[in-house]
């Protein structure tokens, strides 16, 4: 199986666990730059995992139907 499907996902998926620590800091220091707070990048940092995910899945299920 090639990998090339699963870039977006990764990258993807990385930036979410950046995104979920950085917001981690934030909230632990109670730091806030205009709107972003923690609690804002915390729930993109979710958005971002979730749309990883659900697209690595979808390539599976297309990479696992084409054999």
């Amino acid at each position: 199986m090639k990998l090339k499907p699963f870039i977006f996902p990764i990258v993807c998926y990385l930036l979410g666990i950046g995104f979920a620590t950085i917001g981690a800091l934030f909230k632990i220091i109670h730091f806030e730059i205009g709107f972003l707070t923690g609690n804002i990048l915390l729930t993109i940092s979710t958005g971002l995992k979730l749309v990883a995910i659900v697209w690595a899945i979808i390539k599976l299920i297309e990479a696992y139907k084409k054999y």
